[in-house]
């Protein structure tokens, strides 16, 4: 049985991870070097896909919220200091 059933729970808790995980990374952290950047992702969208593959697609989601937080972090920083 999967840890979220409803799919619609799922994204909303999905999003209120991306909001947090996006919140902290603004407030405490300065900037994120490229390799840790690069492997933050890789790391989300590995565990992501690792389980959807085991038929979680609810808890992939906050896996996957997580991941876009670390890239709408660096694209907030980008377009900041340009």
């Amino acid at each position: 049985m999967a840890v979220f059933p409803d799919l619609t729970m799922a994204v909303l808790y999905g999003v209120v991870v991306f909001l947090l995980v996006l919140g902290f990374l603004v407030v405490f952290v300065e900037k994120i070097p490229p390799r840790g950047f690069v492997a933050a992702v890789v790391a989300a969208a590995v565990v992501a896909i690792g389980l959807v593959s085991a038929g979680e697609a609810g808890v992939a989601l906050l896996a996957a919220g997580a991941g876009a937080a670390v890239i709408a972090t660096h694209g907030f920083e980008w377009l900041t200091t340009r």
